[in-house]
Protein backbone atom coordinates (compact mmCIF):
# COMPACT_ATOMS: atom_id res chain seq x y z
CA UNK A 1 0.00 0.00 0.00
CA UNK A 2 1.26 3.44 -1.07
CA UNK A 3 2.26 5.91 1.89
CA UNK A 4 -0.73 8.45 0.31
CA UNK A 5 -3.56 5.65 0.72
CA UNK A 6 -2.22 4.66 4.46
CA UNK A 7 -2.41 8.80 4.85
CA UNK A 8 -6.32 8.78 3.43
CA UNK A 9 -7.24 5.03 6.01
CA UNK A 10 -5.82 6.72 8.88
CA UNK A 11 -8.86 8.06 11.40
CA UNK A 12 -10.60 11.52 10.04
CA UNK A 13 -10.83 12.92 12.70
CA UNK A 14 -8.03 12.64 14.07
CA UNK A 15 -6.21 12.88 11.29
CA UNK A 16 -7.58 15.94 9.95
CA UNK A 17 -6.77 17.83 13.22
CA UNK A 18 -3.50 16.50 13.40
CA UNK A 19 -2.89 17.72 9.35
CA UNK A 20 -4.58 21.34 10.09
CA UNK A 21 -1.80 21.79 13.17
CA UNK A 22 1.10 20.74 11.23
CA UNK A 23 0.16 22.40 7.65
CA UNK A 24 -0.32 25.85 9.89
CA UNK A 25 3.11 25.21 11.60
CA UNK A 26 4.77 24.43 8.74
CA UNK A 27 3.42 27.33 6.91
CA UNK A 28 4.97 29.91 9.74
CA UNK A 29 8.14 27.99 9.39
CA UNK A 30 8.36 28.21 5.70
CA UNK A 31 7.56 32.40 5.87
CA UNK A 32 9.58 33.12 8.96
CA UNK A 33 12.55 31.23 7.59
CA UNK A 34 12.05 32.64 4.26
CA UNK A 35 12.19 36.19 5.16
CA UNK A 36 15.45 36.06 7.63
CA UNK A 37 17.61 38.35 5.87
CA UNK A 38 21.00 37.39 4.94
CA UNK A 39 19.52 33.42 4.71
CA UNK A 40 22.12 31.40 2.40
CA UNK A 41 20.53 30.94 -1.29
CA UNK A 42 19.51 27.33 -1.88
CA UNK A 43 18.99 25.88 -5.06
CA UNK A 44 15.14 26.53 -6.93
CA UNK A 45 13.07 23.43 -7.01
CA UNK A 46 9.40 22.86 -6.38
CA UNK A 47 7.83 23.83 -3.48
CA UNK A 48 7.63 20.72 -1.09
CA UNK A 49 4.48 19.40 0.72
CA UNK A 50 3.99 19.41 4.43
CA UNK A 51 5.17 16.15 6.00
CA UNK A 52 5.84 14.18 2.66
CA UNK A 53 7.63 16.87 0.66
CA UNK A 54 8.10 16.10 -2.78
CA UNK A 55 7.98 12.34 -2.46
CA UNK A 56 4.66 12.12 -4.68
CA UNK A 57 6.22 14.34 -7.66
CA UNK A 58 8.78 11.65 -8.22
CA UNK A 59 6.17 8.93 -9.79
CA UNK A 60 6.70 5.41 -10.84
CA UNK A 61 9.83 6.49 -12.84
CA UNK A 62 11.77 8.70 -10.93
CA UNK A 63 14.33 9.64 -13.08
CA UNK A 64 12.07 10.73 -15.87
CA UNK A 65 10.11 12.79 -13.64
CA UNK A 66 13.07 14.49 -12.01
CA UNK A 67 14.45 15.56 -15.64
CA UNK A 68 11.39 16.65 -16.56
CA UNK A 69 11.19 18.89 -13.44
CA UNK A 70 14.85 20.02 -13.94
CA UNK A 71 14.11 21.34 -17.24
CA UNK A 72 11.89 24.24 -15.44
CA UNK A 73 14.36 24.55 -12.25
CA UNK A 74 17.88 23.92 -13.78
CA UNK A 75 20.59 21.52 -13.91
CA UNK A 76 20.56 21.99 -9.77
CA UNK A 77 17.82 21.82 -8.10
CA UNK A 78 16.56 21.44 -4.93
CA UNK A 79 13.76 18.85 -3.32
CA UNK A 80 12.92 17.81 0.26
CA UNK A 81 12.31 14.28 0.52
CA UNK A 82 10.18 13.99 3.76
CA UNK A 83 12.16 16.29 5.98
CA UNK A 84 15.44 15.60 4.21
CA UNK A 85 17.03 18.23 2.33
CA UNK A 86 18.16 16.61 -1.23
CA UNK A 87 20.15 18.11 -4.12
CA UNK A 88 19.64 16.80 -7.65
CA UNK A 89 22.25 16.98 -10.26
CA UNK A 90 21.17 16.56 -14.15
CA UNK A 91 24.01 18.00 -16.53
CA UNK A 92 27.45 16.72 -16.71
CA UNK A 93 28.91 20.18 -15.48
CA UNK A 94 27.19 20.13 -12.19
CA UNK A 95 28.32 16.08 -12.16
CA UNK A 96 31.66 16.80 -12.78
CA UNK A 97 31.20 19.66 -9.76
CA UNK A 98 29.99 16.85 -7.05
CA UNK A 99 32.15 13.58 -8.40
CA UNK A 100 34.95 15.16 -9.00
CA UNK A 101 35.77 19.21 -7.73
CA UNK A 102 33.94 18.45 -4.65
CA UNK A 103 33.84 15.09 -4.58
CA UNK A 104 35.52 14.45 -0.87
CA UNK A 105 32.47 16.38 0.40
CA UNK A 106 29.78 14.53 -1.36
CA UNK A 107 31.58 10.86 -0.78
CA UNK A 108 29.53 9.33 1.88
CA UNK A 109 26.49 7.73 2.01
CA UNK A 110 23.43 8.58 4.00
CA UNK A 111 21.80 5.93 6.45
CA UNK A 112 19.52 3.29 4.99
CA UNK A 113 17.81 0.49 6.24
CA UNK A 114 19.26 -1.27 3.18
CA UNK A 115 23.33 -0.58 4.82
CA UNK A 116 21.66 -1.94 7.69
CA UNK A 117 20.43 -4.93 6.93
CA UNK A 118 21.68 -6.05 3.71
CA UNK A 119 25.26 -4.78 4.11
CA UNK A 120 25.78 -6.42 7.88
CA UNK A 121 25.66 -2.82 9.69
CA UNK A 122 27.51 -1.15 6.45
CA UNK A 123 30.35 -3.71 6.63
CA UNK A 124 30.74 -3.52 3.19
CA UNK A 125 32.18 -1.38 0.46
CA UNK A 126 28.53 0.44 -1.15
CA UNK A 127 26.70 1.51 1.34
CA UNK A 128 29.14 2.33 4.41
CA UNK A 129 30.05 5.58 4.97
CA UNK A 130 33.12 7.83 3.32
CA UNK A 131 36.36 6.98 6.18
CA UNK A 132 39.11 5.01 6.65
CA UNK A 133 37.24 1.45 6.39
CA UNK A 134 35.60 2.42 3.19
CA UNK A 135 39.14 3.32 1.93
CA UNK A 136 40.47 -0.24 3.42
CA UNK A 137 37.54 -2.57 1.69
CA UNK A 138 38.13 -0.47 -1.76
CA UNK A 139 41.42 -0.73 -1.79
CA UNK A 140 41.61 -4.48 -0.93
CA UNK A 141 38.29 -4.63 -3.94
CA UNK A 142 40.60 -3.04 -6.38
CA UNK A 143 44.03 -4.88 -5.67
CA UNK A 144 43.05 -8.47 -4.78
CA UNK A 145 39.95 -8.89 -6.41
CA UNK A 146 39.74 -6.49 -10.17
CA UNK A 147 43.14 -6.27 -10.81
CA UNK A 148 44.19 -7.36 -14.41
CA UNK A 149 45.33 -10.86 -13.59
CA UNK A 150 42.51 -11.52 -11.88
CA UNK A 151 40.35 -10.69 -14.71
CA UNK A 152 41.80 -12.09 -17.09
CA UNK A 153 41.45 -15.31 -14.96
CA UNK A 154 37.74 -14.98 -15.02
CA UNK A 155 37.88 -15.63 -19.45
CA UNK A 156 37.42 -19.23 -19.23
CA UNK A 157 34.36 -18.91 -16.59
CA UNK A 158 32.66 -16.12 -18.60
CA UNK A 159 33.00 -18.49 -21.68
CA UNK A 160 31.59 -21.70 -20.04
CA UNK A 161 28.62 -20.64 -18.38
CA UNK A 162 28.30 -18.33 -22.01
CA UNK A 163 28.20 -21.82 -23.81
CA UNK A 164 26.07 -23.50 -20.93
CA UNK A 165 23.69 -20.74 -21.44
CA UNK A 166 23.13 -21.08 -25.37
CA UNK A 167 22.75 -24.33 -25.74
CA UNK A 168 19.74 -23.61 -22.98
CA UNK A 169 18.33 -20.94 -25.28
CA UNK A 170 18.63 -23.25 -28.62
CA UNK A 171 17.18 -25.94 -26.33
CA UNK A 172 14.24 -24.31 -24.77
CA UNK A 173 13.25 -22.79 -28.35
CA UNK A 174 13.14 -26.40 -29.78
CA UNK A 175 15.89 -25.29 -32.45
CA UNK A 176 14.09 -22.12 -33.12
CA UNK A 177 10.58 -23.00 -33.38
CA UNK A 178 9.45 -21.14 -30.45
CA UNK A 179 10.28 -17.93 -29.07
CA UNK A 180 12.77 -17.85 -25.11
CA UNK A 181 12.87 -15.46 -23.01
CA UNK A 182 15.86 -14.16 -23.13
CA UNK A 183 15.92 -11.77 -20.22
CA UNK A 184 15.64 -15.14 -17.84
CA UNK A 185 18.03 -16.90 -19.26
CA UNK A 186 20.75 -13.60 -19.20
CA UNK A 187 20.19 -13.21 -15.67
CA UNK A 188 21.10 -17.16 -14.87
CA UNK A 189 23.88 -17.10 -16.94
CA UNK A 190 25.31 -14.43 -15.16
CA UNK A 191 24.09 -15.48 -11.69
CA UNK A 192 26.25 -18.97 -12.81
CA UNK A 193 29.10 -16.46 -13.73
CA UNK A 194 29.25 -14.78 -10.71
CA UNK A 195 28.82 -17.56 -8.30
CA UNK A 196 31.72 -19.21 -9.71
CA UNK A 197 33.57 -16.50 -9.64
CA UNK A 198 32.70 -15.90 -5.84
CA UNK A 199 32.82 -19.49 -4.89
CA UNK A 200 34.17 -21.64 -7.48
CA UNK A 201 30.61 -23.41 -8.23
CA UNK A 202 30.29 -24.63 -11.23
CA UNK A 203 27.22 -24.15 -13.49
CA UNK A 204 26.43 -28.20 -13.64
CA UNK A 205 26.42 -28.26 -9.44
CA UNK A 206 24.34 -24.73 -9.79
CA UNK A 207 21.47 -25.62 -11.39
CA UNK A 208 21.35 -29.46 -10.40
CA UNK A 209 21.07 -28.37 -6.81
CA UNK A 210 18.03 -26.83 -7.35
CA UNK A 211 18.93 -23.28 -5.44
CA UNK A 212 18.98 -21.51 -8.97
CA UNK A 213 15.88 -20.02 -8.50
CA UNK A 214 15.89 -19.69 -4.97
CA UNK A 215 19.03 -17.61 -5.08
CA UNK A 216 17.35 -15.69 -8.34
CA UNK A 217 14.08 -14.90 -6.71
CA UNK A 218 16.03 -13.66 -3.40
CA UNK A 219 18.09 -11.41 -5.09
CA UNK A 220 15.13 -9.82 -7.34
CA UNK A 221 13.59 -9.27 -3.83
CA UNK A 222 16.84 -7.65 -2.11
CA UNK A 223 17.33 -5.38 -5.50
CA UNK A 224 13.91 -4.26 -5.37
CA UNK A 225 14.34 -3.48 -1.96
CA UNK A 226 17.37 -1.72 -2.01
CA UNK A 227 15.75 0.64 -5.03
CA UNK A 228 12.36 1.26 -3.21
CA UNK A 229 11.86 4.75 -1.49
CA UNK A 230 11.68 4.10 2.04
CA UNK A 231 9.49 6.25 3.53
CA UNK A 232 10.84 6.26 7.23
CA UNK A 233 14.42 6.98 6.36
CA UNK A 234 12.77 10.47 4.83
CA UNK A 235 10.62 10.93 7.69
CA UNK A 236 12.44 9.35 10.75
CA UNK A 237 9.34 9.97 13.34
CA UNK A 238 7.19 7.01 11.55
CA UNK A 239 10.14 4.77 10.86
CA UNK A 240 9.40 2.82 13.38
CA UNK A 241 5.61 2.16 11.96
CA UNK A 242 7.62 0.61 9.11
CA UNK A 243 4.27 1.31 7.07
CA UNK A 244 5.68 -0.33 3.62
CA UNK A 245 6.84 -3.62 5.33
CA UNK A 246 9.86 -3.20 3.87
CA UNK A 247 11.97 -3.36 7.13
CA UNK A 248 10.55 -6.48 7.93
CA UNK A 249 11.08 -8.12 4.44
CA UNK A 250 14.69 -6.92 4.35
CA UNK A 251 15.29 -8.77 7.77
CA UNK A 252 13.41 -11.98 6.09
CA UNK A 253 15.98 -11.51 3.09
CA UNK A 254 18.68 -11.05 4.33
CA UNK A 255 18.46 -14.18 7.16
CA UNK A 256 17.62 -16.26 3.72
CA UNK A 257 20.93 -14.65 2.13
CA UNK A 258 22.93 -15.07 5.33
CA UNK A 259 21.83 -19.20 5.12
CA UNK A 260 23.66 -19.22 1.70
CA UNK A 261 26.73 -17.09 2.10
CA UNK A 262 27.25 -18.82 5.73
CA UNK A 263 26.99 -22.29 3.84
CA UNK A 264 29.47 -21.43 0.98
CA UNK A 265 31.98 -19.90 3.58
CA UNK A 266 31.82 -22.69 5.66
CA UNK A 267 32.38 -25.01 2.46
CA UNK A 268 35.29 -22.86 1.61
CA UNK A 269 36.73 -23.04 5.28
CA UNK A 270 36.92 -27.01 4.91
CA UNK A 271 38.71 -26.87 1.72
CA UNK A 272 40.69 -24.69 2.62
CA UNK A 273 42.11 -26.49 6.02
CA UNK A 274 41.98 -29.65 4.03
CA UNK A 275 44.22 -28.71 1.38
CA UNK A 276 46.81 -26.88 4.06
CA UNK A 277 49.12 -29.24 3.52
CA UNK A 278 49.52 -28.36 -0.18
CA UNK A 279 49.92 -24.47 -0.24
CA UNK A 280 52.91 -24.59 -2.33
CA UNK A 281 51.26 -25.81 -5.29
CA UNK A 282 48.47 -23.54 -5.11
CA UNK A 283 48.63 -20.52 -7.18
CA UNK A 284 47.24 -17.12 -6.33
CA UNK A 285 45.19 -16.68 -9.43
CA UNK A 286 43.41 -20.11 -9.41
CA UNK A 287 41.53 -18.93 -6.37
CA UNK A 288 38.34 -17.39 -6.18
CA UNK A 289 36.77 -14.56 -4.39
CA UNK A 290 35.72 -16.17 -0.92
CA UNK A 291 39.08 -17.39 -1.14
CA UNK A 292 40.48 -14.59 -1.85
CA UNK A 293 39.04 -13.14 1.28
CA UNK A 294 39.70 -15.43 3.63
CA UNK A 295 43.17 -15.40 3.08
CA UNK A 296 42.97 -12.04 3.75
CA UNK A 297 41.73 -13.15 7.13
CA UNK A 298 45.11 -13.92 8.40
CA UNK A 299 46.76 -10.38 7.09
CA UNK A 300 47.22 -8.60 10.34
CA UNK A 301 47.34 -4.92 8.47
CA UNK A 302 43.75 -5.32 7.67
CA UNK A 303 41.02 -6.81 9.49
CA UNK A 304 38.13 -8.34 7.88
CA UNK A 305 35.38 -10.91 9.59
CA UNK A 306 32.79 -13.20 8.16
CA UNK A 307 30.56 -10.73 8.56
CA UNK A 308 32.57 -8.40 6.10
CA UNK A 309 32.99 -11.54 3.59
CA UNK A 310 29.29 -11.60 3.53
CA UNK A 311 28.59 -7.98 3.05
CA UNK A 312 31.08 -7.72 0.23
CA UNK A 313 30.01 -11.26 -1.34
CA UNK A 314 26.09 -9.21 -1.15
CA UNK A 315 27.67 -6.17 -3.00
CA UNK A 316 29.01 -8.70 -5.82
CA UNK A 317 25.95 -10.75 -5.80
CA UNK A 318 23.40 -8.08 -6.07
CA UNK A 319 25.73 -5.40 -8.54
CA UNK A 320 27.12 -7.91 -10.29
CA UNK A 321 24.09 -9.80 -10.99
CA UNK A 322 21.54 -6.91 -11.18
CA UNK A 323 23.10 -4.60 -13.34
CA UNK A 324 24.90 -7.08 -16.01
CA UNK A 325 22.01 -8.77 -16.33
CA UNK A 326 19.91 -5.40 -17.12
CA UNK A 327 22.07 -4.08 -19.37
CA UNK A 328 22.14 -6.80 -20.98
CA UNK A 329 18.43 -7.01 -21.83
CA UNK A 330 18.51 -3.48 -23.17
CA UNK A 331 21.67 -4.59 -25.50
CA UNK A 332 19.41 -7.20 -26.84
CA UNK A 333 16.30 -5.30 -27.43
CA UNK A 334 18.23 -2.38 -28.96
CA UNK A 335 20.02 -4.91 -31.63
CA UNK A 336 16.77 -7.05 -32.14
CA UNK A 337 15.29 -3.19 -33.27
CA UNK A 338 17.61 -2.10 -35.17
CA UNK A 339 18.27 -4.42 -37.76
CA UNK A 340 20.77 -2.44 -39.35
CA UNK A 341 23.46 -2.18 -36.26
CA UNK A 342 22.74 -6.07 -36.04
CA UNK A 343 24.13 -6.58 -39.60
CA UNK A 344 27.53 -4.35 -38.95
CA UNK A 345 27.56 -5.65 -35.65
CA UNK A 346 27.61 -9.29 -37.54
CA UNK A 347 29.97 -8.56 -40.12
CA UNK A 348 32.55 -7.07 -37.44
CA UNK A 349 32.64 -10.16 -35.81
CA UNK A 350 32.70 -12.63 -38.48
CA UNK A 351 35.86 -10.39 -39.74
CA UNK A 352 37.40 -11.80 -36.45
CA UNK A 353 35.82 -15.15 -35.47
CA UNK A 354 34.48 -17.63 -38.25
CA UNK A 355 31.19 -19.89 -38.47
CA UNK A 356 33.20 -22.42 -37.04
CA UNK A 357 33.81 -22.16 -33.59
CA UNK A 358 32.40 -19.26 -30.77
CA UNK A 359 33.92 -15.98 -29.61
CA UNK A 360 36.52 -16.21 -27.19
CA UNK A 361 37.38 -12.60 -24.61
CA UNK A 362 40.49 -12.44 -26.03
CA UNK A 363 38.84 -11.73 -29.65
CA UNK A 364 36.06 -8.88 -28.40
CA UNK A 365 39.56 -6.60 -28.08
CA UNK A 366 39.51 -6.29 -31.81
CA UNK A 367 35.90 -5.33 -32.26
CA UNK A 368 35.33 -1.98 -31.94
CA UNK A 369 31.80 -1.41 -33.29
CA UNK A 370 30.85 -4.23 -30.55
CA UNK A 371 32.32 -1.53 -27.98
CA UNK A 372 29.93 1.44 -29.58
CA UNK A 373 27.17 -0.92 -29.33
CA UNK A 374 28.32 -1.41 -25.45
CA UNK A 375 28.70 2.18 -24.59
CA UNK A 376 25.42 3.17 -26.52
CA UNK A 377 23.27 0.66 -25.06
CA UNK A 378 24.47 2.19 -21.11
CA UNK A 379 24.25 5.80 -22.39
CA UNK A 380 20.17 5.11 -23.00
CA UNK A 381 19.92 2.70 -20.51
CA UNK A 382 22.14 3.33 -17.61
CA UNK A 383 21.57 0.59 -15.24
CA UNK A 384 21.28 2.48 -11.95
CA UNK A 385 19.31 5.24 -13.75
CA UNK A 386 19.46 7.33 -10.41
CA UNK A 387 23.64 6.91 -8.84
CA UNK A 388 23.30 5.88 -5.39
CA UNK A 389 22.70 9.01 -2.57
CA UNK A 390 25.61 10.55 -1.78
CA UNK A 391 25.29 12.95 1.41
CA UNK A 392 27.40 16.25 1.95
CA UNK A 393 29.82 16.22 5.02
CA UNK A 394 29.98 19.91 5.46
CA UNK A 395 28.51 23.14 3.60
CA UNK A 396 29.53 24.08 0.11
CA UNK A 397 28.69 26.43 -2.27
CA UNK A 398 27.84 24.35 -6.18
CA UNK A 399 27.61 27.15 -8.79
CA UNK A 400 26.89 30.22 -6.64
CA UNK A 401 23.83 28.06 -4.68
CA UNK A 402 24.93 26.70 -0.89
CA UNK A 403 24.52 23.28 -0.16
CA UNK A 404 24.03 22.57 3.31
CA UNK A 405 25.78 19.82 5.63
CA UNK A 406 24.32 16.18 5.66
CA UNK A 407 22.29 17.17 2.52
CA UNK A 408 21.20 13.79 0.20
CA UNK A 409 22.61 13.85 -3.34
CA UNK A 410 21.18 12.23 -6.40
CA UNK A 411 22.87 12.75 -9.35
CA UNK A 412 20.85 11.55 -12.59
CA UNK A 413 22.42 9.42 -14.61
CA UNK A 414 19.69 8.64 -17.46
CA UNK A 415 19.38 12.76 -17.58
CA UNK A 416 22.99 13.29 -18.11
CA UNK A 417 23.28 11.06 -21.27
CA UNK A 418 20.38 12.23 -22.90
CA UNK A 419 21.13 15.58 -22.47
CA UNK A 420 20.18 17.66 -26.03
CA UNK A 421 23.03 20.22 -25.42
CA UNK A 422 25.28 17.48 -25.59
CA UNK A 423 24.38 14.61 -27.21
CA UNK A 424 22.71 14.66 -30.90
CA UNK A 425 19.53 12.97 -31.68
CA UNK A 426 19.94 12.33 -27.98
CA UNK A 427 17.19 9.53 -27.86
CA UNK A 428 18.33 7.88 -31.25
CA UNK A 429 20.09 4.59 -31.01
CA UNK A 430 23.24 5.43 -32.87
CA UNK A 431 26.70 3.50 -31.84
CA UNK A 432 28.25 5.24 -35.23
CA UNK A 433 28.88 8.31 -32.93
CA UNK A 434 31.29 6.47 -30.71
CA UNK A 435 33.43 5.27 -33.87
CA UNK A 436 36.74 6.74 -33.48
CA UNK A 437 36.28 7.85 -29.48
CA UNK A 438 38.57 6.54 -27.21
CA UNK A 439 36.51 7.76 -24.45
CA UNK A 440 37.08 5.77 -21.59
CA UNK A 441 33.77 6.38 -19.13
CA UNK A 442 34.56 3.31 -17.79
CA UNK A 443 37.14 5.35 -15.36
CA UNK A 444 35.50 8.51 -15.84
CA UNK A 445 38.25 11.16 -15.06
CA UNK A 446 37.39 13.46 -17.20
CA UNK A 447 34.31 12.73 -19.04
CA UNK A 448 30.75 13.20 -16.93
CA UNK A 449 28.27 13.48 -19.71
CA UNK A 450 28.09 9.74 -19.09
CA UNK A 451 29.02 7.72 -16.49
CA UNK A 452 27.04 4.75 -16.29
CA UNK A 453 29.01 3.36 -13.38
CA UNK A 454 29.33 6.76 -11.29
CA UNK A 455 32.55 8.65 -10.76
CA UNK A 456 34.76 9.59 -8.28
CA UNK A 457 36.03 8.03 -5.27
CA UNK A 458 32.60 6.05 -5.04
CA UNK A 459 32.73 4.63 -8.79
CA UNK A 460 32.09 0.91 -9.35
CA UNK A 461 34.74 -0.96 -8.59
CA UNK A 462 34.14 -3.71 -11.21
CA UNK A 463 33.13 -1.75 -13.59
CA UNK A 464 35.87 -2.97 -16.11
CA UNK A 465 34.65 -6.69 -14.90
CA UNK A 466 31.33 -5.38 -16.16
CA UNK A 467 32.04 -4.69 -19.45
CA UNK A 468 33.89 -7.33 -20.25
CA UNK A 469 31.00 -9.71 -19.37
CA UNK A 470 29.13 -7.51 -21.97
CA UNK A 471 31.01 -7.55 -24.56
CA UNK A 472 31.74 -11.38 -24.78
CA UNK A 473 27.86 -11.83 -24.10
CA UNK A 474 26.67 -10.09 -27.04
CA UNK A 475 29.29 -10.89 -29.36
CA UNK A 476 28.13 -14.66 -29.01
CA UNK A 477 24.66 -14.17 -28.81
CA UNK A 478 24.90 -11.93 -32.19
CA UNK A 479 27.55 -14.64 -33.49
CA UNK A 480 25.64 -17.83 -32.81
CA UNK A 481 22.26 -17.25 -33.40
CA UNK A 482 19.79 -14.51 -35.69
CA UNK A 483 16.91 -12.69 -33.63
CA UNK A 484 13.70 -12.01 -34.46
CA UNK A 485 10.22 -11.04 -32.11
CA UNK A 486 6.86 -11.30 -33.32
CA UNK A 487 5.20 -7.44 -33.94
CA UNK A 488 6.29 -4.47 -32.03
CA UNK A 489 9.20 -4.83 -29.23
CA UNK A 490 8.10 -3.05 -25.73
CA UNK A 491 10.70 -1.01 -24.76
CA UNK A 492 8.60 0.40 -21.32
CA UNK A 493 11.20 0.13 -18.55
CA UNK A 494 10.63 -0.28 -14.95
CA UNK A 495 12.84 1.31 -11.80
CA UNK A 496 14.25 -0.47 -8.80
CA UNK A 497 17.80 -0.11 -7.83
CA UNK A 498 18.69 -0.78 -11.45
CA UNK A 499 16.51 -0.18 -14.56
CA UNK A 500 15.09 -3.65 -15.86
CA UNK A 501 12.21 -4.00 -18.43
CA UNK A 502 8.97 -4.14 -17.49
CA UNK A 503 8.39 -6.87 -19.23
CA UNK A 504 10.46 -10.01 -20.13
CA UNK A 505 12.35 -9.83 -23.57
CA UNK A 506 10.81 -12.91 -25.81
CA UNK A 507 12.57 -13.67 -29.05
CA UNK A 508 12.80 -16.34 -31.69
CA UNK A 509 16.73 -17.41 -32.36
CA UNK A 510 17.74 -18.91 -35.68
CA UNK A 511 21.33 -20.84 -35.43
CA UNK A 512 23.89 -19.55 -37.83
CA UNK A 513 26.76 -21.68 -36.85
CA UNK A 514 26.82 -25.31 -38.15
CA UNK A 515 26.35 -26.61 -34.67
CA UNK A 516 25.65 -24.69 -31.25
CA UNK A 517 28.49 -24.51 -29.22
CA UNK A 518 29.75 -27.29 -27.35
Amino acid sequence: MSFPKLLLNAQPPAFITALAILVVLWIFHRFTTGQRKGAKRLPSGPAPWPIVGNFLQLGKLPHRSLAHIAMKYGPIMSLRLGSVPTVVVSSAAMAKVVLKTQDLIFASRPQSASGKYFAYDYKDVVFTSYGPYWRQMKKLCMVEMFNARRLQSFAPILEEELVFALRSMWEESREGKSAVNVSKILSSVIQAQVLQILSGTKSDDYHSNGNGKEIKDLLWEMSHLAGTFNIGEFIPWIDWLDLQGIKRRMRKAIKSFDQIASKIIEEHKKRRSASSLDKEKKHPFTTDVIDTLLEMQSNDSITITTENIKAIVFDLFAAGVETSSTMLEWAMSLIIQNPSVAKKLREEIEGVVDRERAVKSSDVESMEYLRCVVKETLRLYPPVPLLLPHKSTQASTIDGYFIPENSRLIVNAWALARDPAVWKDPLEFMPDRWMGKDDDFVKAKEFFDMIPFGAGRRGCPGATMAMATMTLTIAQLVHCFEWRVEGELDMTENFGATMPRKHDLFAFPTLRLPTCPS
